[in-house]
């Protein structure tokens, strides 16, 4: 699965306008990933939430700064 820059750019608009976290993006040959420069309780919500509305959800690291998206 692959994510549209679009849908990624609307991503990163709620994340911003709502806490004010910037949320990076990373393409590369191995998939697609993201990065928060922080978190919470309530960003991961967010978007947890966020994706679920696609059908999708996201998968965190240990640390909860780096995740991926996957189909529900």
């Amino acid at each position: 699965m692959v994510l549209s820059f679009d849908f990624v750019k609307e991503l990163k608009n709620a994340l911003q306008d709502n806490f004010s976290v910037y949320l990076h993006f990373h393409d590369g040959c191995g998939g697609q990933s993201f990065s928060l420069e922080q978190t919470s309780d309530d960003i991961k919500s967010f978007i947890h939430d966020y994706l679920k509305k696609h059908n999708l959800t996201a998968v965190f690291a240990d640390d909860n700064l780096w995740f991926t998206v996957r189909e529900k």
